[in-house]
């Protein structure tokens, strides 16, 4: 028993994670008699993900105490991020055309599919403001919460100090409570994964070694890629540190998200990590994963490149480069109109199609066994968010004067 408690918080979720997946392929479907544990975690993971995102924007903007600060940090931070999607779908996009796991498939009868209104530059832009906050918060939409925290947290700096003291001490004084909340959630962890992992593996295992396995293939080796290679050099380049580290120091990060498939859920284990794990700027880090989890979805941009090749080769399109480069630019499109679109990645992949004079009908065969790729698409979503902070808050940390704490 001893021993067990020795384990570090990272090693029992995986350990969770592997039990999980072996009762899934062992049990089958039974396995998701279990699937409700998981269910339960998760939704008390989130329900502390609105109060602590809000209150952490609005310490780390105010804390900033600079607009000029600000604008240079999220000026990093857009550039940072759509530079990893830009690199995410090429790089699904070249995966694709090497592995070519459209060559020999042929299309089956699928469901009908509605078509959908591809997203303006302006409705993006519409869609990271709303007009009541309580309805925001209570709907949990992500992109109307940051943009009046960060607001909020340039309103405060503007106040008498008296005033900004006591605004910033009450925020503290909720984040901190919302922290230890979820510090006692985050210790059914390894239940909540062994579950949650056990009703996937049991539901969709079998599913791989489909028609369609070999798109799947497609996607996990890009996101491999992606990861290691894509993220590793960014990581290396922008904190001089070794990437092998860093995957390692991450650990709660990329087995919780794996297991959940929520980006959400992963927030508050992704700043835990950043701030106790690497010692990241905590102005930085509370800035970056919530604003990460609706502006960094590279996964989504290389899921988008594979899909595009995929249904190329079906239907005998020639991807000539400029299709290519096409496809590349639409799929980093799509990730920033997605988080706005109701339906997510299915609905926004019957845009992205449509957009390319591709047929709509095979979102509906994808839809199908997108379940399988959550996990890894999800991952990589979470990873990336932890990287850039990573980079960004390791190239504030060369400006600061010498001997300024990291946690600033």
């Amino acid at each position: 028993m001893a021993s067990v408690k020795r384990l570090g918080f990272a090693t029992k979720v995986l350990i969770g994670l592997i039990l999980g997946a072996i009762l899934g392929i062992l049990a089958g479907p039974r396995a998701s008699a279990i699937g409700f544990i998981g269910t339960v975690f998760l939704r008390l993971l989130r329900c502390g993900v609105v109060p602590l995102i809000f209150c952490n924007i609005v310490l780390a903007v105010a804390g900033m105490g600079d607009v000029k600060k600000l604008g240079r940090i999220g000026m990093k931070l857009i550039v940072i991020f759509l530079g990893t999607t830009f690199f995410a779908a090429t790089v699904g996009l070249l995966t694709a055309l090497v592995v070519n796991p459209g060559k020999g498939f042929v299309m089956t009868e699928v469901g009908e599919v509605a078509e959908q209104t591809a997203p303006t530059f302006s409705g993006i832009i519409l869609n990271f403001f709303g007009t009541n906050i309580v309805g925001s918060m209570a709907e949990g939409t992500m992109l109307h919460i940051i943009s009046f925290a960060i607001i909020s947290g340039i309103g405060i700096m503007f106040m008498k100090e008296e005033d900004q003291a006591k605004l910033i001490g009450g925020f503290g004084l909720i984040s901190r409570y919302i922290m230890s909340f979820l510090r006692l959630v985050m210790k059914f962890t390894p239940i909540g994964v062994f579950c949650l992992m056990a009703n996937t593996t049991g539901t969709y295992g079998t599913d791989v070694l489909g028609p369609l396995g070999k798109f799947i293939l497609t996607i996990y080796i890009g996101l491999a890629v992606h990861a290691f290679v894509i993220y590793g050099g960014l990581y290396a380049i922008g904190t001089r540190k070794n990437p092998f580290t860093f995957w390692k120091d991450i650990a709660p990060v990329w087995t919780t998200s794996f297991s959940t498939c929520s980006t959400a859920a992963t927030m508050p284990v992704s700043m835990r990590t950043c701030e106790e794990n690497l010692g990241l700027r905590k102005e930085v880090s509370d800035l970056t994963i919530p604003l990460g989890a609706n502006m960094n979805m590279d996964g989504n941009g290389l899921w988008y490149g594979v899909v595009a090749v995929f249904v190329a080769q079906v239907v005998g399109i020639d991807m000539n480069i400029g299709t290519m480069v096409v496809a590349i630019l639409t799929g980093v499109l799509m990730t920033l109109g997605s988080p706005g679109i109701p339906g997510g990645i299915i609905v926004a992949t019957t845009i992205f199609l449509q957009t390319m004079g591709m047929p709509i009908e095979f979102v509906a065969l994808l839809a199908g066994i997108f379940s399988i790729m959550d996990m890894g698409i999800t991952t990589v979503n979470c990873v990336g968010s932890v990287v850039v902070a990573a980079v960004v808050s390791a190239s504030e940390d060369r400006r600061a004067p010498r001997g300024e704490t990291t946690k600033a």
